[in-house]
């Protein structure tokens, strides 16, 4: 999981370069118009309706651009999936991943059906999503990674429906939230256990037979 990684915002001095996928800090320039025609340019933002801000990337000088508020250029790279997550599910996250500039409902879909997968590859095969999130609570979900599979699992739900779509699902910002809470899913449940039990198998045997003698 890319703990580090900045989402691209015209607002802040430094974000992850969609280009390089280096959090390197972004030059600004902005251009005013009067129509079709280029009447200003200067460094920092600018308020108003017909204007561009282009940021340069201090490691690739490459450029970000938004056109008004609205971001243009390049598709934005999205948080990279934990590498614990299983290859089902991740295949959703890559697609997800790839269309949720252009098409946040549909990756709120993908992400919904990905947290479906992953119910499944923690060992919960129901196929309603309400009981194999219970059975996993049962087992000993943290509470915080049960409200996050409720999150997905409810905006996500709203967005495969047809007549549910909620207008909170329908942005970017949404999609991102949403991609953050499976790799957060994946790091509790898959991840965490894994590198737990990696430092348990690095113990001496004698610890090891101890601690088992003392957990029967």
């Amino acid at each position: 999981m890319t703990k580090n990684y900045v989402t691209p915002n015209k607002s802040k001095h430094a974000f992850t370069c969609p280009h390089c996928g280096v959090l390197s800090q972004m030059n600004y320039v902005n251009v005013n118009f009067s129509g079709s025609r280029a009447v200003s340019m200067g460094a920092g933002l600018v308020q108003g309706d017909n204007h561009i801000v282009i940021a340069s990337c201090e490691n690739c000088k490459k450029k970000i651009i938004w056109t008004n508020d609205n971001y243009a250029y390049p598709d934005i790279v999205a948080e990279e999936p934990n590498p614990d997550m299983p290859e089902s599910v991740k295949q959703l996250y890559n697609e997800a991943s790839l269309i949720y500039n252009k098409s946040p409902r549909a990756a709120c879909a993908l992400l919904r059906l990905a947290i479906d997968r992953l119910c499944n590859e923690l060992g919960e095969k129901d196929k309603d999503i309400n009981k194999n999130i219970g059975t996993l609570v049962k087992k000993g979900l943290p509470p915080s990674v049960q409200q996050a599979l409720d999150i997905v699992r409810v905006v996500g739900n709203k967005a495969v429906h047809p007549g549910q779509i909620a207008f909170d699902v329908d942005d970017r910002e949404t999609a991102i939230a949403l991609m953050k809470l499976v790799n957060m899913i994946t790091e509790r449940m898959i991840s965490e256990p894994k590198e737990i039990n990696s430092m348990f198998e690095q113990l001496p045997d004698s610890i090891k037979t101890s601690i088992e003698k003392r957990d029967k």
